[in-house]
């Protein structure tokens, strides 16, 4: 049996400003690896993501 794995929507963009880098949608941030450093926890949203078998 397969283990579902947790996605993200696609098309998304990292939330930082002027950043134009497109999400995976395994990476469940609104930032991309490059900015989700440079963000405090306080303006990090966790989304929604949704189950595919």
């Amino acid at each position: 049996m397969r283990k579902k794995l947790k996605t993200s929507s696609t098309g998304r963009k990292c939330m930082f400003p002027d950043c134009t880098n497109h999400l995976s949608i395994y990476n469940h941030e609104e930032y991309c690896h490059i900015h989700r450093d440079q963000v405090s926890d306080s303006q990090k949203i966790k989304p929604a993501y949704h189950h595919v078998i």
